[in-house]
């Protein structure tokens, strides 16, 4: 897969011209609005309705809720790694009318990923703000110079509304052209999402290699192709999927999208017989205040793995039984002898407990090793940079620049991650250190968890 990736990359990267008559020179495109038009009675009866607390109940299965100073009421998956970002597991679709669609390949995306918008926190990560409005694709996109990057629409306040692009560069996923349209064939069962590995900690759907992540570009370069890409209208990353969808000779009109009432007949949210099935609910009412009696959600606890059992031996076959010898007299009963007096009690010696692998130690190993990965594929890249530079027309001057930013981003991307990791372990060990025995409770902060109870 690594070999793969970096020469596709390379030969996206290596293009002359422009990405689709994407002009890296022009002024930035200002992302049209993309504000909801009240619903209609005829799409309220195909589109089914929910009100917000019920959204937000059904994704208690899958993460918890946090109160935010700004935003309110929050939501992130359960146990999500510290490289994790939205959208990243999926594919892009084109539709009727030619527009795209993210087919997230989790149970929470028809929800987390095509409703509200994501902020991002320091000591958290990303976090969802629940919104009433659907959207095919909530993205943003930037292109040009042989790179195609998206990014979750962020919630901003009203100051800076109106800046395009406002996602900083590590929210971007870039990829080569020739990846936008590459189907994923990955399957993630919802049991999958509320299990843990062997050592407790991230589910095993966290670590899913295909979709996005599979292909795209590394992330420390994200802080150059911010610069060397525009960010893109509606209007023109819509013809961009149609022509990339073109190259790989797909029809720039696809399926039109045909609305289900519930989640189960949205099924896998493939085309399926040139039907494409949308589970896109209209959302009625919004989020309780916060600090009201509406949200449970007690820690989800850990799953232990079965343990196989051992196949039993085969029972043998009976032998016939053999005829009873003749019963022989009874000897006369014998005096018991006295008992022997009892020894002194010898202390025993406490066995040590088995401790099990710790957790965090695996949760450090494997940020370590992505970290490596980030390297080794970074790496690579700059050796493909010696043959052909990363943009055309740089001289070998610009082009040890470019490289020595990424490295410093390596650095900055690697200490992002590594904060967000320690946060997490030390709020699991806050939480266990106040539900031991004769603990008093702290005082909750600002942003932790919900703990009172959904009505719907």
């Amino acid at each position: 897969m690594q070999t793969m990736f970096v020469a596709s990359l390379a030969f996206g990267l290596a293009s002359t011209g422009s990405l689709v008559g994407v002009d890296p020179t022009a002024s930035p495109a200002v992302p049209q609005e993309r504000q909801q038009q009240p619903f209609n009675q005829q799409e309220r009866g195909s589109r089914g309705t929910i009100t917000c607390q019920q959204l937000m109940q059904s994704l208690l299965a899958y993460g918890r809720w946090y109160s935010h100073p700004q935003f309110g009421w929050v939501w992130q998956p359960h146990d999500v790694q510290p490289w994790w970002q939205p959208f990243s597991v999926g594919e892009w679709i084109v539709t009727q009318d030619g527009s795209p669609y993210w087919r997230s390949g989790l149970p929470f995306g028809w929800a987390a990923e095509h409703y509200g918008s994501w902020t991002f926190d320091q000591d958290r990560g990303w976090l969802w703000v629940p919104g009433n409005d659907w959207s095919a694709a909530p993205v943003s996109w930037r292109a040009a110079n042989g790179a195609v990057g998206w990014a979750p629409q962020v919630a901003t306040l009203a100051e800076t509304q109106a800046t395009p692009c406002p996602q900083p560069a590590w929210a971007w996923i870039f990829v080569a052209p020739n990846r936008v349209m590459t189907t994923s064939n990955f399957a993630v069962a919802e049991q999958e999402l509320q299990s843990k590995d062997v050592h407790g900690t991230w589910g095993s759907w966290a670590h899913e290699a295909d979709g996005a992540m599979a292909h795209r570009i590394p992330e420390p370069r994200n802080a150059n192709l911010l610069e060397a890409t525009r960010c893109l209208s509606d209007a023109e990353a819509k013809d961009m999927i149609g022509s990339l969808a073109a190259e790989r000779g797909r029809s720039t009109k696809g399926p039109p999208i045909t609305w289900v009432m519930t989640r189960g007949q949205m099924g896998s949210g493939r085309v399926t017989n040139g039907v494409l099935n949308v589970y896109a609910p209209v959302i009625t009412g919004s989020p309780p205040p916060l600090g009201s009696n509406f949200l449970v959600n007690p820690p989800t606890p850990a799953v232990q793995r079965a343990v196989p059992i051992a196949r039993a031996a085969p029972i043998p076959r009976a032998q016939p039984a053999g005829r009873a010898a003749p019963a022989q007299p009874l000897n006369p009963a014998q005096p018991a002898p006295p008992a022997l007096p009892n020894p002194s009690a010898t202390p025993s010696t406490p066995t040590a407990p088995l401790t099990p692998y710790d957790a965090y130690t695996y949760q450090q190993e494997s940020l370590d090793e992505h970290h490596a990965n980030q390297y080794d594929a970074l790496r690579q890249l700059h050796a493909a940079d010696a043959a052909q530079p990363p943009m055309p027309g740089m001289t070998p001057a610009q082009t040890a620049a470019w490289q020595q930013r990424e490295l410093r981003e390596l650095q900055r991307m690697a200490a992002r991650q590594r904060r967000l990791l320690d946060a997490k372990q030390a709020e699991h060990n806050d939480s266990a250190d106040a539900a031991a025995p004769g603990s008093t409770p702290a005082a909750e902060p600002a942003s932790s968890p919900a703990t009172v109870p959904v009505q719907p």
